[in-house]
């Protein structure tokens, strides 16, 4: 995802690069050797327990460093701690985790039943327009006939084998996309995509009919569309590659494609993660099924080589990523498209896999996941629609020493963010995946440039509310939507693997003393009292009306199976 103006293909405000990340190899080792025996000695007294139990058992089971707080209530919990001094160059790799908050008593606050029931399917995807005041229209993807199976007549066929015609028959998935923006037509198009690699970009314009992309192969496996972009892509580059691809697109297309090559040239000559896109989507009704969508940067090489990329590697300074080049990687882009439907497709990469993007952050549209798979490293499902997740398999990387699973902006009016249930958290079986130390998620500072939170140790340093979010040594501001963006996620039902951080599986937004730091913000109250906190009064300031109550959950889950 784009995390500074460079990554948006935009100048860079003066000392602003990007953002820390992961817990120091180093670090996490020394606390591995501190902790290890202690938690071998946990595991074992729950080895007679079967091979997945239930999470609320597993947090009444306490661990020798764990036992004295999970003796407490949560009313007598203590304020967290204070963070570890940015001096130390362990703490600046290792203190993102996020603890527990006054108003939670918890690092893993819980869904009572009567508010899961609020994450049900039907409820969760029943609302659409402007947060705060969206209209209610219930929407039932699994009765749709793409969720029950049936058999599609296909308007389209793409086959690299074939001899395309140009009117029925195609050698690539976006000849035909294209095909279809120009038709005029109302009623949804079918493209069948027979088994093979189709090695291209694939954009959907917003102005076609409602698309159904399906392969025809045995799984999801045998029909893949795949590119190799990354955010650190010139714009030169994008152009030499893919121009010709889209000479002869509907010029819905092309302005898509132009699109990209504008933004390389309005930053800093690089496409960013906003055109990194292997498929983009902005057409309202998309669906896919079984098929899969691959963004191969570093699929050959592995993505070890971008652990200093993502982390601060050691060092302490305020902003120690400033200038570093980032190569975040999206294989799929929903961009303000409303009732997208997946169904079986398998999502491919490391970095921003998946980008769920409304066309405003005050919008609430809808995307839909059944029975697939997606994997990733590094907040590898990200944005700041409402999806529902449903039976699908999460899977994260271990090429590098921290994942993170989920990085939502949602605002703080749009009802949900990411939601799961019923899906299942696995890892590869690598050394830091075992370590047992990624994240759930983080709450992602999207357009940020300098926080009003924690202690950034400069002389002088302010950050305050104003019109545009910007910094210049020391000071800076901030703006309210910015703000607002505070990132929901809820887990449901669902297997959570031992990858995952059981006692502290949601992170901060990098480090505290950093540019780009925002502590985990569990539910409303938490937002309020930060605000609060950096002398922001969200009556007064930002025009609230009144702090919910009760307080409204951003970051929880319910009823899960801890592996």
């Amino acid at each position: 995802m784009i995390r500074s103006a460079a990554r948006a293909g935009l100048p860079a405000a003066p000392g602003i690069g990007g953002e820390l990340r992961k817990p120091a190899r180093a670090a996490m080792h020394a606390t591995m050797r501190g902790t290890m025996h202690a938690t071998m000695r946990a595991t074992m007294r729950t080895a007679a327990l079967a091979a997945a139990v239930p999470l609320a058992v597993l947090l009444a089971l306490p661990s020798a460093a764990q036992a004295p707080a999970r003796a407490m209530s949560p009313a007598a919990q203590p304020t967290p701690a204070a963070r570890p001094d940015a001096a130390s160059a362990n703490a600046a790799d290792s203190s993102t985790a996020a603890r527990a908050t006054p108003s939670t008593g918890t690092a893993r606050p819980q869904l009572s039943a009567a508010q899961a029931a609020q994450y049900s399917y039907s409820e969760v995807l029943k609302y659409a327009g402007p947060a705060g005041n969206e209209r209610i229209d219930p929407w039932d993807p699994l009765a749709d006939p793409l969720a029950q199976g049936a058999t599609f007549t296909p308007t389209y066929i793409v086959d690299a084998a074939a001899k395309a015609d140009g009117v029925k028959t195609f050698n690539t998935v976006q000849a035909a996309v294209s095909r279809a923006a120009a038709a005029g037509q109302r009623q949804r198009l079918y493209i069948l995509l027979k088994p093979g690699v189709y090695k291209e970009l694939v954009y959907v314009p917003a102005s076609a009919a409602p698309i159904t992309l399906y392969g025809e192969g045995a799984d999801a496996a045998a029909t893949r569309i795949t590119a190799k972009l990354d955010a650190a892509t010139t714009g030169a580059s994008y152009t030499a590659q893919y121009a010709g691809q889209f000479a002869s697109a509907d010029p819905v297309i092309q302005a898509m494609h132009a699109i990209v090559k504008e933004r390389a040239a309005a930053g800093n000559g690089n496409i960013g993660t906003f055109g990194s896109m292997t498929v983009w989507v902005q057409n309202n009704g998309f669906q896919a099924r079984n098929l899969t969508i691959e963004n191969g940067y570093n699929k050959d090489t592995g993505n070890a080589r971008e652990e200093c990329g993502e982390r601060p590697c050691g060092k302490t300074d305020i902003n120690p990523q400033q200038n570093v080049v980032h190569h975040q990687a999206v294989a799929l882009q929903v961009e303000g498209a409303d009732k997208v439907q997946f169904e079986n497709v398998r999502l491919i990469g490391f970095q921003d896999t998946l980008f769920l993007r409304a066309a405003d952050t005050r919008v609430t549209v809808r995307s839909f996941f059944n029975k697939s798979y997606i994997e990733g490293d590094v907040d590898f499902i990200f944005g700041d629609s409402t999806a529902y997740f449903h039976d699908t398999e999460i899977k994260s990387l271990g090429d590098r020493s921290t994942s993170y699973v989920g990085a939502p902006n949602t605002n703080h009016k749009t009802r949900y963010g990411l939601v799961f249930d019923h899906c299942r958290f696995t890892h590869d079986g690598s050394p830091f995946a075992l370590a047992g130390k990624f994240y759930l998620a983080r709450q992602w500072f999207h357009n940020s440039r300098c926080t009003p939170y924690g202690k950034v140790p400069l002389p002088g340093y302010a950050c305050v509310l104003g019109a545009a979010s910007q910094f210049k040594s020391p000071s800076g501001t901030i703006t309210s939507t910015v703000l607002e963006t505070v990132g929901k996620m809820a887990v449901l039902n669902s297997r959570i693997g031992a990858h995952i951080n059981r006692d502290t599986p949601w992170s901060d937004w990098n480090r505290n003393g950093t540019l780009s730091y925002r502590p985990a913000q569990f539910n409303s109250d938490d937002y309020w009292a930060n605000l609060k906190g950096a002398g922001i009064d969200p009556l007064k300031d930002l025009g609230y009306a009144g702090q919910p109550a009760p307080a409204d959950s951003y970051l929880a889950e319910y009823n899960n199976t801890y592996e």
